[in-house]
């Protein structure tokens, strides 16, 4: 892995470089393996806050930890081009418009004992343009190379009930998304996810049941690249302890091999059907 501050990694992106890049000094990382027609994103996944911050933070790192998604990365981490968080959802929110990217409170709760200063909000908001920068670079280029894009935006979630069996294991959020153009393409993922067999849990798949995908990274894609199918994919916390720490190591190998062997054969049935557009 190789380090980049984000304007180097729009350069290598423009020049189309294969890269595996540690960007920003962690602030996120970017894996390109090649400039296909598929992307998989992490962007809850990072942990990390800047000390200065982090002092000021009324919750605690286990608190923090449970409305993150840990593991995420590593269950896409297989995928050509994977794009993961490594700062914390509590420095500066990514699936968040800039304005509202730096919470007040979160989940009912205050997020900070000491107010943030403006110089502190400035440096967070600094860091999720720097990301959208590369990733709308990223979108950019693959849109100009194919007639149609696909981007698996995957978080994790808490079950309503702890993981109750009537919550489903994966939710697709379609609010945002031109369902009379993607329609088929979003039937065909909630089909290929419901076929997935993972040991010991009942798979559910559900649309727009728990999260309807309002977030801003749907936003920011939808807006901008008409070409590019995001998919916001919820998958409900069933690899990891209930304090969100400790990972179910062997949940999470058999949901890494299910879930990215999904995501295969549904950029496979993607391209088939796009490019038969063209």
């Amino acid at each position: 892995m190789i380090e980049l501050s984000s304007a180097a990694c729009v350069k290598a992106i423009s020049a189309m470089r294969t890269f595996d890049a540690c960007v920003d000094n962690g602030a996120f990382f970017v894996k390109i393996e090649d400039y296909g027609h598929f992307v998989c994103t992490a962007i809850h996944n990072g942990h990390r806050m800047r000390p200065e911050i982090e002092a000021k933070c009324a919750w605690s790192d286990a608190q923090r930890r449970h409305e993150e998604d840990p593991y995420i990365a590593r269950i896409i981490q297989h995928m050509p081009i994977t794009v993961t968080g490594g700062d914390s959802r509590f420095e500066y929110d990514l699936n968040r418009a800039p304005e509202q990217c730096i919470y007040e409170e979160a989940w009912g709760k205050p997020v900070w004992k000491t107010p943030l200063s403006k110089e502190e909000k400035n440096h967070s908001l600094a860091k999720h343009q720097a990301f959208y920068s590369v990733l709308g670079a990223l979108y950019g280029k693959l849109e100009d190379l194919h007639p149609a894009v696909l981007s698996h935006d995957v978080h994790s979630y808490n079950s309503r009930r702890t993981c109750a069996e009537d919550d489903p294991m994966f939710n697709i959020g379609t609010e945002q998304l031109d369902t009379e153009r993607w329609q088929p393409d979003i039937d065909e993922w909630a089909q290929i996810l419901g076929e997935i067999y993972l040991p010991g849990i009942t798979v559910r798949v559900a649309v727009n049941e728990i999260f309807f995908g309002r977030g801003y990274h749907a936003t920011f894609t939808t807006s901008r690249f008409p070409n590019i199918l995001l998919l916001p994919t919820e998958i409900k916390k069933t690899f990891v302890k209930e304090d969100g720490a400790q990972p179910e190591v062997k949940a999470i190998l058999a949901l890494q091999a299910a879930f990215g062997n999904a995501i295969i054969q549904h950029s496979k049935a993607f391209r088939k059907r796009h490019w038969k557009m063209h």
